[in-house]
């Protein structure tokens, strides 16, 4: 801005002087007016129009504003480029996963996605229909691959204990040592420690072991986070002599 575009007005003269102060002392020149002032105040702008105000604070602070607005942009396009693609992966991968019908598709989806949890769960689906089929070997080895994806998720404790039942259903003394490691690990989730609790009592009834039987069907009915199999444990602790 020269000189001669310099807006006129009532204090013209004295808005003038003043802008020529401040950017003086921008400049390292301290006006003779107050040789003390080395330091820029808001005050120094009164009587200065806005547009002569706005033209100042870009003048002083025009690379620092161009670099903040570059690094704004940069990070905003980068944040909402880095949710897009992990928007869109999610949403491609529980599409694939939700296309996956057939046992032979859901094993093809875990294969392709092997270490993802979702291919934990199509895994773990898998597992389900080998036990109920009674195919207790395959679900056993299929529950135990659906555990490594799974890890350290909620789902992690229902891998585990579904690989215990297929012991269990197999051989009741590896079923029980197997059910009891569920039970006593500390990282599963309340509700899978709860079931593994309830089918190790049943177990050791089975297994004419009525002691351990009742210790721990009664510690998992008095569980409070033991929910529906707290109430199972007391009727089974109830009906054992």
């Amino acid at each position: 801005m020269s000189d001669k575009n310099f807006r006129k007005g009532p204090h013209a003269s004295r808005a003038k002087q003043k802008l020529d102060d401040v950017v003086s002392a921008d400049a390292g020149v301290v006006p003779s007016s107050d040789e003390r002032k080395t330091v820029v105040l808001d005050e120094d702008l009164e009587g200065v129009e806005f547009d002569d105000r706005v033209w100042l604070y870009w003048k002083r602070n025009k690379s620092f504003l161009i670099t903040s607005i570059v690094l704004a942009f940069a990070i905003v396009i980068g944040v909402q480029s880095f949710k897009m693609w992990r928007k869109s992966a999610r949403e491609a991968l529980a599409t694939e996963y939700a296309n996956a019908s057939t046992p032979e598709q859901l094993a093809k989806f875990a294969s392709e996605n092997s270490g993802k949890a979702l291919a934990g769960v199509a895994l773990l689906q898998n597992a389900d229909a080998l036990y109920a089929d009674g195919k207790y070997v395959d679900a056993q080895k299929t529950y135990a691959e659906a555990s490594k994806p799974l890890a350290n998720t909620v789902l992690e404790g229902r891998a585990l204990l579904g690989e215990a039942s297929s012991i269990l259903a197999q051989d009741l003394n590896k079923g029980i040592d197997a059910l009891k490691s569920v039970y006593e690990n500390a990282k599963i989730d309340s509700a899978y420690k709860a079931q593994a609790g309830y089918l190790l009592g049943l177990a050791y009834r089975q297994a004419g072991k009525t002691a351990e039987a009742k210790d721990v069907l009664k510690k998992v009915s008095e569980n409070a986070k033991a929910g529906y199999f707290a109430r199972l444990a007391e009727e089974s602790l109830s009906k054992i002599n």
